[in-house]
């Protein structure tokens, strides 16, 4: 996949031939690159493998002369990927640039109106916890309070409500301020709308199996077979 300048290279690998045919379309890229006067940045590209299996295969990828540095965890395109797609370093990072967001905004904005505080809010620091978060919503209880934790201390500054007998959700609900929880559910099901409308360019039918059964009040047209799944991983992917 290639975006801007960045592209990313990937292969379901079951077993020694699968990790070949990577190298050899890593190198297709390579002589590409040379052809047109390309430079790779070897320094910046590295090799991750996402699996789950106690005993990976294990692969030596190299572009050019320098074999690649393999990481357990990467960002791109703002969203930190790691090799059991667990979502705890994404999650961590992203309250920790939003709360640094915040504490320059109650520096700036210390005499503003709430107003003017919300509205900076819901511009700089929201987008950021709900950036692609159709991708990683989480469904742990620890990763969702410490998306919610950041929100709450927003809300204190946004009122300048700091005394402990101060509630942020008496505050939210008073200024109908969602959840974030919320808005993220609210998100993946408009992404789902935009799927079956074929507003993306996806198709729909690769992911989605309508469900084979008479309608009924508790079965309507739009519903689909849920995926069977092993893991909490996958079960709580979409």
């Amino acid at each position: 996949r290639l975006f801007a300048d960045d592209c990313v290279l990937f292969r379901e690998i079951h077993n020694k031939h699968d990790q070949i045919e990577l190298h050899k379309n890593l190198d297709y890229i390579y002589k590409w690159c040379n052809k047109w006067g390309m430079i790779v940045n070897t320094e910046k590209t590295v090799s991750m493998c996402i699996t789950r299996k106690k005993y990976p295969l294990h692969y030596a990828y190299s572009l050019g002369s320098s074999t690649l540095k393999q990481v357990n965890n990467y960002k791109y395109l703002g969203v930190t990927f790691t090799t059991n797609l667990s979502w705890n370093s994404h999650i961590e990072n992203i309250c920790a640039s939003a709360f640094r967001k915040l504490c320059f905004l109650r520096h700036k904005l210390r005499n503003s109106p709430p107003s003017v505080k919300l509205l900076c809010y819901q511009s700089y620091i929201r987008p950021k916890l709900e950036y692609a978060c159709v991708v990683w919503d989480s469904y742990t209880k620890c990763n969702i309070d410490k998306l919610e934790r950041i929100q709450r201390k927003a809300v204190r500054f946004i009122y300048s409500k700091f005394r402990h007998t101060d509630s942020p959700s008496e505050l939210m609900s008073a200024n109908h301020i969602p959840l974030l929880q919320s808005r993220r559910r609210q998100l993946r099901l408009d992404f789902l709308s935009s799927l079956l409308n074929h507003r993306v360019s996806i198709d729909p039918s690769l992911y989605l199996t309508p469900l084979s059964t008479r309608y009924t009040r508790h079965h309507q047209p739009n519903s689909f077979t849920p995926y069977f799944a092993r893991t909490d991983t996958y079960k709580f992917s979409f």
